[in-house]
């Protein structure tokens, strides 16, 4: 395929991307960009694509978002990244029990974190949520229990206070 055919595919491609991958890739660049900056943490792995997975799934999308080493100490771990507009009936659904049971796997070995963004726009949530996986048992979640997790939306997150939370 040309270089010409292969940028029209691409844009095709975006163009016809479904609107909840484009909130979740816009939220994974805030993540990435405000959360877990380059200065303090190293880009081990990030899941592929709408585009890369479209025709060839690739199984190791299966993962958490991104795999990150903090810099300070060489701590690795997962985040996985997920934007919610708002509550539905009282309570904030993250994730599918399948979902649920393969975060528990992977964070027996490597710690997973969830990042849950909430209201506002993917690139600007209002509410920032930061849950070790470890707590998390449930696929719905109460506001009661969010907010003991909740972070400002603008701050990096610290080697020290992932370790202290981690703990």
């Amino acid at each position: 395929m040309n270089v010409l055919a292969r940028v029209m595919r691409a844009a095709w491609d975006e163009a016809n991307k479904p609107v909840t991958y484009v909130k979740g890739d816009e939220f994974e660049h805030f993540v990435r960009g405000r959360l877990f900056t380059r200065e303090s943490y190293d880009l081990l792995h990030k899941t592929h694509d709408y585009a890369d997975n479209k025709n060839d799934y690739i199984a190791s999308s299966k993962d958490p978002d991104f795999r990150f080493r903090a810099r300070s100490d060489g701590q690795e771990f997962y985040v996985e990244a997920k934007f919610r507009s708002r509550y539905h009936d009282g309570k904030l659904e993250w994730c599918k029990p399948f979902q649920l049971k393969r975060y528990q796997e992977i964070d027996n070995h490597t710690p997973v974190i969830i990042v849950i963004g909430l209201g506002g726009q993917p690139c600007a949530p209002e509410n920032v949520f930061l849950i070790p996986m470890k707590y998390l048992k449930f696929v719905q979640l109460y506001p009661s229990f969010l907010s003991k997790y909740e972070i400002p939306p603008d701050s990096s997150i610290s080697p020290h206070h992932l370790r202290n939370i981690c703990k």
